[in-house]
């Protein structure tokens, strides 16, 4: 097999195989050659090459999205990586693992007039889980900043940034590696299954008349068919979906600016929650998000194993557990309890829906 000759390059490609990740998505260029020969001529990596970098970014963005593994992009120096922000960002809010792999110039190239030339590290600093900012020549410091890179992307579920600086020659090859990279196991992560100091929360549930949960960007088959009937049958519960929920019931509404665009004051009122249960991702509504703003419910309870947005200004509490969990666990320590929430709301649902067909 063919390996690139700088040492460098031949511990990223093996410490990327060792931890899974075969699909690489290559920008042309000149000072990326050892990583695109390294990665191209090993057949346990999926390669592509996509000239334009924000469509490359992009690209590798959806590929991660839906392996839900992370997905390499590589790219040469200069401003080329600044084109794969757009993509960069949208994974660190998306909460989708991506790896940005930026070949580099030396150190004491930096800053003295050479062409293709910028300040990359920490380029990403605002919107990275993790950036490494390798050193020229291969070392166990280099390794364990590419495995922590790597691991960081799959644990956080973000982007990561690993700068690599490669001198001239850039071209050379070798028949047989000269490095034995060092690679790290990582942890298994241990989810809680249960609610902390549930008391307090199944209280406060079973004295509200008025829930609604709100589901924003979510992946398909995370939530049991159990729980969505729990959910659609209890008449203090109001579900409203994003169309990027993947979750469906005749009970849920779908439509939520249908329900909302026409609401006056005392409709307000009516809909104003006790609780609001959010989960999933960002919530594209305007108005649903400038209602809550305005008739804060008196909990805001955000599920996310990760982090959780103040969106309306009410946070109170963030659970961090799977939504799923969390349902499973709260519904089999709360009662249903009597009201017309879900009814009163569902009504002047059907009702927008029939104007609509008008």
């Amino acid at each position: 097999m063919i390996y690139p000759k700088i040492p460098l390059a031949q511990s990223i490609i093996e410490i990327c195989l060792a931890k899974g990740i075969t699909n690489i998505i290559i920008s042309p260029g000149s000072r990326n050659a050892p990583l695109t020969i390294g990665f191209a001529q090993n057949p346990d990596f999926k390669c592509y090459s996509i000239a334009d970098e924000r469509c490359a970014a992009f690209f590798a963005l959806g590929i991660a999205q839906q392996t839900k593994q992370p997905t390499a992009i590589v790219c040469t120096s200069g401003s080329a990586l600044l084109n794969y922000y757009p993509a960069f960002a949208e994974a660190f809010y998306s909460q989708i693992p991506l790896i940005v792999i930026s070949a580099d110039r030396p150190q004491n190239k930096i800053d003295i007039g050479d062409g293709q030339t910028i300040r990359q590290q920490n380029v990403y600093e605002n919107h990275s889980v993790f950036n490494a900012n390798l050193t020229e020549e291969a070392s166990v410091e280099n390794d364990l900043k590419i495995n922590k890179a790597i691991e960081t992307a799959i644990l956080k579920r973000g982007p990561v940034h690993i700068n690599a600086p490669f001198e001239e020659p850039l071209y050379e090859t070798v028949e047989a590696l000269t490095v034995s990279s060092k690679i790290t196991v990582l942890e298994p992560f241990l989810e809680t299954k249960t609610i902390e100091n549930s008391e307090e929360f199944v209280s406060i549930w079973n004295s509200s008349k008025r829930k609604l949960i709100m589901v924003g960007v979510n992946e398909a088959n995370t939530i049991d068919e159990e729980i969505i009937e729990k959910l659609a049958e209890d008449p203090s519960v109001v579900v409203l979906t994003e169309t990027t929920s993947n979750l469906h019931n005749p009970n849920f509404i779908g439509s939520i600016d249908t329900l909302i665009t026409p609401f006056e004051d005392v409709d307000f009122e009516d809909f104003h929650p006790e609780i609001l249960v959010t989960f999933g991702g960002m919530i594209v509504s305007k108005r649903i998000k400038g209602f809550l703003r305005k008739y804060k419910p008196k909990h805001h309870w955000h599920v996310d194993t990760l982090r959780a947005y103040d969106t309306f200004s009410a946070l109170t509490k963030h659970f961090v557990m799977q939504p799923n969990d969390f349902f499973k666990d709260l519904y089999s320590k709360t009662i249903n309890i009597e009201s017309d929430y879900f009814s009163k709301i569902k009504t002047i649902y059907d009702l927008r829906k029939i104007k609509r067909k008008e």
